[in-house]
């Protein structure tokens, strides 16, 4: 291993010292490498020759070492993570031969040993995880889990993930040296470089100690669990209604007698709650439980005496099944469609619960601030106006070869008719995407419907005058085409595509109406008139394969399904496998982006970007775009369940592409990926061939059994549906009992309150009428004092005025004696 900035020798050590290997995926880690080394030594730097910057042979990499120091004796591991700054090629290049010393090496050492006796071993591996008590302190507590296997998880909450082994069966005792290592992934069916890494356990239990902190386990050891580490957001982010994620847990162990260490899976589940959410711990909670056969070589001398117990290699691993409750699944494969095929109309289209994207959300801006764009394409229309002008395209390009159009997804012969050095500039130009301002024009160029629009337009005002008998549906379904838009929620807006819609229905009445229809036809007014936009849609579905999809029972939509499906299982086995695990099949999902080619719940500047390139490219790119996006999703749909899967392609995913910078990269990527036309001819024509044959082999006793058998399925998805609606009945009436009992003791409080409220009043009102008896009296008091004060004020006025007379009459007397 060489530093790729002093290009000294950090570590050297022989290739049958490598004990496991793993590359990186190719599309985050692709220059990485994951190995373990048995009895590693570190070169110092005296004995490690330097090598030269500008060898070309030298391969410049980073290297990070973590020992296994564990105080026991025996062998000792070290994990080494490399990373190379070369080019992908020699990369690629070094990864092969190093592969390849590596397995020789190893058969070499595995030839040079005698004869074996391979017996079988039966380990039980147990998972649980603790959670910190925010009451006392370091104090960890085991995590509630359903009887379903599921954990709940608190988010944003510390976490141990403790791990026990135990042997159940087997001639002579496995003893576990060490824990090498415990790593966890968020979802399931993960490559080895996907994991993080935990450590190697805190410490190793074993006996009574490992049975205490871990029942039923003879081995123990516990890590912490990382609560801030971006692998590991999804575990603090809160699931929704009967909804749950996936997680695998790998153990890597070493036995004391075995040269390898090897590792034990284990996939778990888990719902995450509030971090404040109480939980009752029931009394006979079992932590989750595998197990697995191990398959044991043990060593027999030349003399050929078995030496039991001592081991020597582990020649295959087996999981014996779960031991709990199987892994739920959603509806059984023979259920139908999750869309009505012949309303087309889609499930859950106004679910308000997991608030979707609303359809026409976003804004797209007509300025072109990129001046050299604008004029590549001023000088590009005019000269692609004339060349089809000199060269007119035919009226009906599909009905020239129809079935390499259907199988291939491609479209007429564009290049044919321009030049194909014309062409290869008008898509450099259309990959980068088309001004909006320019789109009107440009479309119809794509779809080479110039020379017959006129005629369209008069076919389109003749149609107007005709009665509908799908006038009532179109009606309905206006408001819910684009409700995110304005021009939508206007009244023109819904009278032009009723119109269209209209129209296109009395035009083509072998496909009639459908609401996957309707979104095009938004997405095209948005650009250009009714009378273009009508002119438009109806050549882009002669010319492109789309009206196939409608036909003869929507046969087309699902050859298109089968095709994603196919490329799913060639460049996505671990997505095709967790979703055939799950029971989930491709038109519950993906049904809806080829009806409505995506203009349905994506932003507007991605769907009319996606646009663009579908009429340059055809079909094929909206084959190429649907295996992208599960391609970019791979990581979050790996670990949620079936309900999980469902909501996030259709709520999550198209809320991530509102980044303009995120829906670029999507296309870029869609751009090149790996779907060409002679795969998906080869797939279309199995299809078919299947499809032929299930017609031929189909009698009328296998078509009732299967409308039986399809019949039962919707049964049991009703019986469970009904289960669910009946446990959340009875948590609702719970809670309102609950609630009731609540309202009715506060209603006893205030009665209470009332009567001592009304008590009170009475009293304030006698001592009031009690005071007002007394004013009353007071103020007749006062009177009658008042009254009685005047009468003795004359009384007394009057007597004096007696004596001052009889004082002026006999005036012989004295003054004193007047006095």
């Amino acid at each position: 291993l060489v530093d790729c900035d002093t290009s000294h020798v950090v570590l050297k050590f022989l290739l049958s010292q490598v004990l496991f290997c793993a590359k990186g995926s190719s599309v985050q880690t692709n220059r990485s490498v994951l190995f373990t080394t048995r009895e590693l030594g570190s070169i110092s730097p005296s004995s490690s020759p330097k090598l030269g910057a500008s060898d070309e042979s030298t391969l410049l990499i980073t290297a990070d070492t973590d020992n296994n120091s564990d105080a026991t004796p025996g062998p000792r591991f070290q994990t080494h993570l490399v990373k190379c700054r070369t080019t992908y090629e020699r990369w690629t290049w070094f990864c092969a031969h190093f592969v390849r010393c590596f397995r020789s090496v190893n058969r070499v050492k595995r030839s040079k040993g005698t004869s074996h006796v391979v017996r079988t071993y039966a380990l039980r591996l147990i998972v649980d995880i603790r959670e910190e008590e925010k009451s006392g302190e370091n104090e960890w507590k085991p995590v509630p889990k359903e009887k379903s296997e599921v954990f709940k998880l608190r988010a944003k909450t510390r976490k141990r993930l403790v791990v026990g082994l135990h042997q159940t069966t087997g001639l002579a005792q496995v003893a576990i040296e060490s824990c090498l290592d415990v790593s966890v992934a968020y979802g399931r069916f993960i490559n080895d470089s996907e994991f993080t890494r935990l450590g190697h356990g805190e410490v190793d239990l074993r006996g009574e100690a490992a049975s205490t902190l871990l029942a039923g386990s003879s081995f123990a050891t516990y890590v912490q669990w990382p609560t801030d580490h971006q692998d590991f957001a999804m575990f603090d982010q809160l699931s929704g209604k009967d909804e749950c994620i996936f997680f695998t847990v790998c153990v890597r162990l070493v036995l004391s007698s075995l040269d390898r260490p090897f590792s034990l899976y284990r996939v778990c589940r888990a719902r995450i709650y509030r971090s404040d959410e109480l939980f009752w711990l029931m009394a006979d909670r079992k932590p989750v439980i595998q197990d697995f056969t191990i398959h044991l070589s043990e060593y027999v001398d030349e003399e050929q005496n078995l030496f039991i117990g001592r081991f020597v290699e582990a020649l295959k691993i087996v999981p014996s099944g779960l031991t709990q409750g199987p892994t739920s699944v959603g509806p059984s494969p023979q259920s139908t469609l999750a869309v009505d095929l012949k309303t087309g109309s889609f499930d859950n289209e106004d679910d308000d619960e997991n608030e979707p994207l609303m359809s026409g959300h976003g804004y797209v801006s007509q300025e072109v601030t990129d001046d050299q764009l604008l004029k590549d394409w001023g000088s590009l229309i005019p000269e692609w106006h004339a060349k089809l002008k000199e060269n007119p395209p035919p009226l009906c390009p599909s009905a020239s070869n129809p079935d390499k159009l259907l199988l291939s997804g491609t479209m007429g012969p564009r290049s044919e008719v321009v030049g194909n050095a014309f062409w290869l500039r008008i898509k450099r130009l259309v990959n980068l995407g088309v001004p909006d301002a320019l789109r009107a024009e440009v479309w119809p160029l794509l779809a080479s419907c110039t020379s017959g629009e006129s005629d369209l337009m008069s076919v389109y005002r003749i149609l107007l005058t005709k009665p509908c008998k799908h006038d009532a549906v179109i009606q309905r379904d206006l408001a819910r085409t684009f409700p995110a838009h304005s021009f939508f929620r206007q009244q023109v807006g819904q009278e032009y595509l009723f119109q269209v819609g209209r129209a296109y229905a009395l035009y083509d009445e072998e496909v009639g109406y459908c609401q996957g229809l309707s979104f095009f036809a938004a997405v095209l007014l948005l650009h250009m008139p009714v009378e273009q936009a009508f002119a438009l849609m109806v050549q882009v579905n002669n010319h492109y394969g789309v009206r196939e999809l409608f036909l003869n029972d929507f046969d087309g939509l699902h050859m298109r399904l089968y095709q994603l499906e196919k490329i799913v299982q060639d460049q996505l086995p671990d997505v095709a496998k967790h979703f055939s695990e799950l029971g989930l099949e491709t038109h519950m999902y993906a049904s809806q982006w080829f009806l409505t080619l995506f203009t349905a719940k994506f932003p507007l500047q991605l769907v009319f970007h996606i646009v663009d390139l579908f009429l340059a490219e055809g079909m094929v790119f909206i084959l190429k775009v649907a295996f992208t996006l599960l391609r970019l999703a791979r990581r979050d749909l790996l670990g949620l369940d079936f309900e999980g899967v469902l909501k996030y392609l259709r709520v999550t995913m198209p809320k991530r592409f509102i980044d303009v910078e995120a829906g670029n990269e999507l296309l870029t990527m869609a751009l090149s990926a790996r779907v060409s036309s002679s795969k998906l001819c080869k797939y279309g024509k199995e299809w078919r061939a299947m499809r032929a044959a299930q017609i031929e082999s189909d009698s009328p006793i296998q078509a009732l059994e299967r409308q039986v058998a399809a019949l039962r399925n919707q049964v049991n998805h009703l019986e469970r549906e009904n289960e669910a609606l009946a446990s959340g009945l009875i948590s609702s009436k719970t809670s309102m009992h609950r609630q009731v009992d609540r309202l009715e003791d506060k209603a006893e409080v205030l009665t209470r309150e009332l009567f001592v409220s009304r008590q009170d009043l009475q009293d304030t009102l006698e001592e009031k009428h009690h005071l007002e008896s007394e004013v009353t009296q007071v103020q007749f008091v006062l009177h009658n004092f008042s009254t009685t004060t005047v009468f003795i004020d004359v009384l007394s006025s009057e007597q004096l005025l007696g004596q001052c007379n009889f004082g002026l009459t006999f005036g012989h007397r004295a003054p004193n004696q007047l006095r």
